[in-house]
């Protein structure tokens, strides 16, 4: 069965992995707040005199995110569950996702069943993520998010209208460890995150107003399997 050497070598793969969730999670939660929070903070400094009404409003958004984002952290320590699905089941906190983002909108398709904690926590954080990226970088008048419980696959689809970007560029350009561009290393985490639970994460985009999709499926128990 592999000996000491084989389960050394299993104990640092799980190193690895844990590491490399970590950094995921990390990424996808505090890193994306702390960047919400810096926006929203630059905005307030720069209304501060011409409309003070506005800026304390964007405070009390950096506030809102900073109470958030320190939750997450402790929810990581700890390694529970989302914090978000503490509130509510996936669909209805992706609905309330995309209701927080200009022209997003959230379809569900199949019948909602009960699947694995960290497949929801996945899949919440592949929609969160791509949702930044969008925010960020596409430029996008309309975005869709589809959420579908299949017989034996739980599916996600994040759909844009924006300018598009090049795939192959963008991941070029993470393993430079480049920061800033579409995709990058939020990408390569998405894919190593849904590769863990067994499943695929694909991106199909091209520059020049092509727009972009982000897919994720992870397979899941059955129907009435328990």
């Amino acid at each position: 069965m592999g000996g000491a050497g084989g389960q050394g070598e299993a104990v640092v793969a799980g190193v690895l992995r844990e590491r490399d969730r970590l950094a995921a999670e990390l990424h996808d939660t505090v890193a994306q707040g702390l960047t919400s929070m810096h926006l929203l903070l630059d905005a307030a400094d720069r209304e501060w005199t011409r409309e003070p009404g506005r800026a304390r409003l964007l405070v009390r958004q950096a506030a809102a995110a900073a109470r958030e984002n320190l939750a997450e952290a402790r929810r990581i320590i700890r390694d529970l569950a989302p914090v978000e699905l503490e509130r509510g089941a996936l669909a209805d906190v992706l609905r309330e996702l995309c209701a927080a983002e200009d022209g997003a909108r959230f379809r569900l398709e199949g019948e909602p069943r009960p699947v694995p904690g960290r497949v929801e926590g996945a899949v919440l954080r592949a929609a969160q993520g791509a949702l930044a990226n969008v925010r960020r970088h596409a430029r996008a008048s309309v975005v869709v998010v589809t959420l579908t419980y299949q017989p034996y696959v739980l599916a996600l689809d994040v759909w844009d209208d924006g300018v598009g970007f090049d795939p192959a560029a963008a991941a070029g350009h993470a393993h430079q460890g480049g920061d800033g561009h579409p995709g990058g290393d939020g990408l390569r985490l998405l894919r190593r995150r849904i590769a863990y639970l067994g499943g695929t994460a694909t991106v199909e985009s091209s520059p020049g107003g092509g727009g972009t999709v982000v897919s994720v499926c992870v397979p899941v128990p059955g129907p009435g399997s328990g």
